[in-house]
């Protein structure tokens, strides 16, 4: 999800190329833009009421990170992409006692992919062809990222630009 978003987003991909310090920062944003992980359930440890209605006690819930994720009254310009985004604490890996232990090493994966890609496919464009994204309510992914690398510089490629 992180690579289709960059080559979506060539101005944030040409920002990465030209400054290699910000894929950490980068690695955050693309897990907040577009979260692998996209809910979870959960049961209301108390009788709560959000948004006008009661949730009793016990009640199975499900929170969608992907939502969470762009929420605007969290995230300023929430369905941007802005790899230089501050103050980035996103809900991909989830939250509080059922946060993800192994967040840490997805994000050092995260920035290895990143860096080997950067120095070992600089043409790197996305092939202009169909997008098919798996049929999984919980997980968003797509089945393949058509891609093609070679000697042409990026800017000769095409862009496929970001569907609804």
């Amino acid at each position: 999800n992180g690579v289709l978003s960059l080559l979506r987003h060539p101005d944030q991909l040409q920002k990465l190329r030209e400054d290699s310090s910000l894929i950490p920062s980068a690695v955050e944003e693309l897990l907040r833009y577009e979260s692998p992980s996209q809910h979870t359930a959960r049961l209301a440890p108390d009788d709560v009421e959000l948004g006008g209605r009661r949730i009793p006690k016990r009640q199975a819930v499900i929170a969608v990170m992907g939502a969470a994720n762009r929420d605007p009254e969290r995230f300023p310009d929430p369905d941007r992409l802005d790899i230089t985004r501050q103050d980035n604490r996103h809900v991909a890996f989830g939250w509080a006692a059922h946060f993800c232990f192994g967040a840490p090493l997805a994000r050092i994966e995260g920035q290895i992919a990143f860096e080997t890609m950067l120095r070992r496919l600089p043409n790197l464009v996305l092939e202009p062809q169909p997008l098919v994204w798996r049929h999984n309510l919980g997980l968003r992914g797509l089945t393949a990222l058509p891609v093609v690398f070679g000697d042409k510089p990026p800017a000769a490629n095409p862009v496929i630009p970001p569907t609804p």
